[in-house]
């Protein structure tokens, strides 16, 4: 499993500040965050308004529509992205995704472990033994 071209292709589909984290032989660990473009935050706004009856801006508004639409958006695009990377590397690919900070809800932050298909992890015993 070549770690170089798993993290180029991170590159390559806009995803930043990718950082690998030592981790055991058999698996390649990454952190790296998926920014929002002004578009997704423009409808991730829409969506709140529409779906609110809170004021725009309020705490309801922001905690349980904004905030959950970026998290989706995200989640669902960098679903997208290992998958592909899955596919052509032919490797198996887990992540997780932090909640998005509220002072700077500009990017979400997200861990990857990828393997070979045979040596699989279960990636929260590897966030627990990094104690991330």
């Amino acid at each position: 499993m070549d770690k170089v071209k798993i993290i180029e292709f991170l590159k390559q589909n806009e995803l930043s500040n990718i950082e690998e984290i030592n981790y055991k032989e058999n698996a390649v660990v990454v952190r790296f965050t998926y920014e929002f473009d002004d578009l997704e935050v423009e409808a991730a706004k829409a969506y709140a308004n529409d779906e609110s009856e809170d004021e725009e801006e309020g705490e309801i508004w922001y905690e349980e529509f904004f905030y959950p639409y970026l998290s989706d958006l995200a989640i669902d695009n960098v679903g997208e992205i290992l998958e592909e990377l899955m596919e052509s590397r032919n490797i198996e690919a887990q992540f997780v995704s932090y909640e998005i900070d509220e002072e700077d809800y500009g990017y979400n932050e997200f861990i990857a472990v990828f393997t070979s298909k045979e040596n699989e992890v279960d990636i929260e015993q590897v966030l627990e033994e990094l104690n991330l």
